[in-house]
């Protein structure tokens, strides 16, 4: 084998080696990247996610508000009703 086919070699290994550690430090990086997208997705998710059970816990207050309203009108206008009838 001659001087430039050894450095031909030699220079295609390198080309290889390079190619290879641009690979490594590609998957490192998008790993990395993925890595902090998903951590900040999981934030946003949390956030929506309190966001949602407060808006439940609300309806389920003016849920309740709105049941004793209903079950109390009644009992109310009977009552003045019969202060009425009782008054006459």
């Amino acid at each position: 084998m001659t001087d430039s086919e050894q450095i031909t070699r030699h220079e295609r290994e390198i080309g290889e080696l390079r190619g290879k550690l641009d690979a490594l430090a590609t998957k490192e990086f998008v790993r990395i990247v993925v890595q902090e997208q998903t951590q900040e997705l999981g934030t946003k998710f949390d956030a929506i996610n309190s966001s949602l059970k407060e808006i439940s816990d609300r309806q389920q207050r003016y849920k309740g508000i709105g049941q004793a309203i209903s079950f109390g009108l009644p009992f109310l206008v009977s009552a003045l009703a019969l202060v009425a009838v009782l008054l006459k």
